[in-house]
């Protein structure tokens, strides 16, 4: 019998490597009011946190020197989604693996739900992930690190948060699966071990085809 009844994948640089082009935007758009940072830090900065949040919006101002204009965020998202429908890719082997999972799953992310339907349309990886098998931080009171989505996915989904398993590649999505009581594996492609492990990750790993082995299949 298998330790767990459901699989809630985290979405950004888990199922889709989608964490370069937006950094990358998040790098111009603060550079271009007046910051002076690379890619890298970006990522280490940015990563795991919204861009409106409140840990974002001060590291903006860090950054700058001044707060964010008022149309930082929309403008934001209009070229974080050029850049993902020009960049983004599906993780390697990830589409190979998910018709060899023989758990249900579903993807329960710190993005809006449209932006789901974008990097993994994009990706091919949309079929994957029919209707009720979606959940974004615009269906929840708070986001990632609250345990909100993957509570509410659980829930939809019928199933006790004990038996879920997460898959995040974050300290922030880690620590949201962590409160949900759920077991997290972390996924580490764009970020180091430590700090998922830290956060409360049971394992971690770094090729999605080692993915059905922890899962004991």
């Amino acid at each position: 019998m298998s330790r767990y009844d459901c699989i809630l994948f985290d979405c950004d640089g888990v199922l889709v490597d989608s964490e370069l082009p937006t950094n990358e935007v998040i790098r111009d758009m603060v550079n271009e009011l007046g910051g002076d940072v690379t890619t890298e830090e970006s990522m280490r900065i940015f990563m795991g946190h919204s861009i409106s949040d409140d840990h974002s919006l001060g590291e903006i101002a860090r950054l700058t020197g001044k707060p964010a204009p008022a149309d930082f965020y929309p403008n934001f998202l209009r070229r974080r989604d050029d850049a993902l429908r020009a960049h983004v890719v599906a993780i390697a082997h990830i589409a190979d693996v998910l018709p060899q999972l023989a758990l249900p799953f579903a993807v329960a992310s710190g993005a809006e739900v449209a932006k789901m339907h974008l990097t993994l349309g994009q990706t091919g990886l949309l079929h994957h992930f029919g209707a009720g098998r979606m959940f974004g931080k615009d269906m929840v009171a708070k986001s990632k690190p609250a345990p909100d989505v993957y509570l509410l996915a659980a829930k939809t989904l019928g199933f006790a948060p004990e038996r879920c398993v997460v898959i995040e590649d974050t300290a922030t999505g880690t620590t949201a699966g962590v409160a949900a009581g759920m077991t997290v594996y972390g996924f580490c492609l764009n970020n180091a071990p430590l700090p998922l492990l830290a956060a409360g990750a049971t394992a971690v790993f770094n090729d999605m085809r080692k993915l059905p082995t922890l899962l004991g299949q």
